[in-house]
């Protein structure tokens, strides 16, 4: 008993030194990004990279999102005689709810663990060393445009996913229940109000901040060795996806 209360307690206290590190890079990033120079050529060469290049994954997930909700939905309201609703049942879950945190959980996982493993490599050889003696700041200049980049590359992703998940509703809905096109996205849009697209926007945002403070602190605290950085990236990918599905709940509450 005394050994499991040791290890709970050493977990519990590792899971707040975390969580401080984290909020404590958060902050320090925050005070030294917004000053001269603001790095918008960098800013904007991490949001191709997160976002434009993570454009194909998001389509193929948000278009087969779509499809499987409507999918689900259809063969439950067909038991009714009422898959003209499909449009109506399968809005809000995928705007609200599956687009913005399945795409957090998928590619912002990717996004966070690339982050990881390039500062945590950079970290090793002592490049961030070198770009200290230099004179620069690391966080202004290799932390804060990848926070900004993920801020604004996740929610545009989601802005994405949800009309190619609209997409694929329309496909499932016309193809497998016979719900005109036409009829489904009148339904589909009448359904939502603007407070659901503002949900959206904001988790995607939110998601977004997570996913490169979450990246960028990992790869900064990376130990040396090469096996750190392969650890360090295994461990951002499961605490980006803890840290989305908490933070999802919070969210929820407040717009539900």
């Amino acid at each position: 008993m005394k050994g499991a209360a040791d290890e709970l307690g050493s977990f519990g206290l590792g899971g707040l030194n975390w969580l401080g590190g984290v909020t404590r890079l958060a902050l320090r990033t925050a005070r030294v990004g917004p000053r001269r120079p603001f790095g918008l050529a960098d800013i904007a060469f991490q949001v191709v990279e997160q976002g434009i290049r993570s454009l194909p994954i998001a389509t193929f997930l948000s278009l087969f999102i779509g499809m499987i909700l409507t999918w689900q939905f259809g063969w439950g309201l067909a038991d009714f005689g009422a898959t003209m609703a499909i449009g109506y049942a399968a809005s809000l879950a995928l705007v609200r709810e599956l687009i913005p945190t399945f795409l957090a959980i998928t590619v912002g996982a990717k996004m966070a663990a690339g982050m990881t493993a390039e500062l945590g490599s950079m970290k090793v050889t002592e490049q961030i060393d070198a770009v200290s003696a230099l004179g620069a700041d690391p966080l202004k200049k290799l932390v804060w445009p990848r926070v900004v980049g993920a801020t604004l590359a996740l929610p545009l992703l989601v802005v994405w996913g949800n009309g190619v998940g609209m997409v694929g509703g329309m496909l499932i809905a016309e193809w497998e229940y016979g719900v005109p096109s036409g009829y489904f996205y009148e339904t589909y849009i009448e359904m939502l109000a603007p407070i659901d697209y503002i949900a959206s926007l904001v988790k995607g945002l939110i998601y977004g901040n997570l996913v490169g403070v979450i990246g960028c602190y990992q790869g900064m605290s990376t130990r040396h060795g090469t096996e750190a950085v392969g650890l360090a990236t295994t461990e951002t990918v499961v605490a980006t996806s803890i840290s989305i599905i908490i933070a999802d709940f919070y969210l929820t509450m407040i717009f539900v």
